[in-house]
């Protein structure tokens, strides 16, 4: 999330927890975390969020030592020049429709992962399939991470954010009736992988650029959106305001008994994820050194400051004042340059 204050625009904030995600994989081949997080200017014990910078600078990172777009979760690297491959054979189409079937044919040259096309009504699903063989019990995650990736590539030739309508995944490690952090759609598990949006948009043309440094051009594209001014109160029918199990019964079309079963399956990490995302929220909220505190909880949905203060004392051990003198923002403006010289170097790298 990220909002516009009189210092311009705040970068967007991570969960700790997704440096964790992205970094398990490569802990597994043998790779410091300690020195991956260093390298990423991440300070875990101080840091509960991270910036966008950071965050993609951490799977970066992990990518180059691991020389494996999928960081350690399959059974066998998985080249990144693949990707730069994939992403010149998109830009090189002039629809997203062909763009999206030349994928679709390169995917099926005995790569480990497909990728299909699926139209119904006035909707669309490009899904992703892992291969067991390849992946295994990590199957779902390695297709969280494709995901990402194509959406990143989809939004750059697109030239604006890809207005997926909902995220599909069969990682259970997902927070049930979240939205992605990245994608900003609403987050479902189900049986497949897949990117849901209007089939409206097949017949768009290409407006992004087909760079001889593509994998730059696109993740730098892709900071640039989340450098947008977002929308995280009011760009749902469950709103900050409104997110609770009640809420998210009522979209989600279910009965608080059947969320409450999904939600255990899924880890039973709700309260987790609704602490979190009220916690980023304040964080860049607090960074307006125009708004008040008292507004700033009327905009969360507390009718009282003080009960407000206490949640936020209680999840992060400062209080909205020692927040805002130590906000992410601000601790993180003096890096921010080195971590884009630093994702630029990698991505160069990996493009040639």
């Amino acid at each position: 999330m990220t909002v516009k204050s009189s210092g311009g625009i705040q970068p967007a904030f991570v969960p700790i927890s997704e440096a964790y995600s992205y970094s398990d994989g490569a802990v597994m081949r043998g790779l410091s975390r300690d020195a991956l997080f260093k390298q990423s200017h991440v300070e875990p014990d101080t840091q509960p969020f991270l910036s966008i910078g950071q965050i993609v600078l951490v799977a970066m990172t992990a990518i180059a030592e691991t020389d494996d777009h999928f960081i350690g979760y399959g059974r066998r690297p998985y080249p990144p020049s693949q990707l730069i491959l994939m992403l010149r054979i998109m830009m090189a189409c002039e629809t997203l429709e062909r763009a999206i079937g030349s994928l679709a044919h390169f995917h099926a040259m005995g790569l480990p992962i497909s990728l299909g096309l699926y139209t119904e009504g006035m909707g669309a699903q490009l899904r992703i399939a892992c291969d067991e063989a390849f992946g295994g019990e990590n199957a779902p995650i390695i297709e969280d991470i494709y995901l990402n990736t194509i959406f990143g590539g989809l939004s750059y030739f697109l030239g604006r954010r890809f207005p997926a309508t909902a995220v599909t995944t069969r990682n259970r490690g997902h927070l049930l009736g979240a939205r992605h952090w990245s994608m900003e759609a609403p987050l479902h598990v189900g049986g497949h992988a897949a990117l849901h949006f209007p089939i409206s948009l097949l017949s768009e043309t290409r407006q992004g650029n087909p760079t001889d440094n593509i994998g730059w051009s696109v993740i730098r594209h892709r900071m640039a959106l989340e450098s947008e001014p977002g929308s995280l109160v009011t760009d749902s029918a469950v709103t900050i305001r409104r997110l609770n199990t009640t809420a998210l019964c009522e979209e989600l079309g279910i009965s608080p008994a059947t969320f409450r079963r999904r939600n255990n399956l899924a880890g039973g990490n709700f309260r987790r994820f609704r602490e979190e995302t009220l916690v980023e929220a304040s964080l860049s909220l607090l960074a307006d050194e125009t708004r008040s505190v008292s507004s700033i909880a009327a905009d969360l949905g507390y009718a009282d400051v003080r009960s407000y203060r206490r949640f936020i004392k209680g999840a992060t051990g400062m209080t909205p004042d020692q927040l805002r003198a130590n906000s992410a923002a601000a601790a993180m403006q003096d890096f921010e340059p080195k971590i884009l010289s630093r994702i630029e170097d990698i991505a160069t790298r990996i493009g040639r």
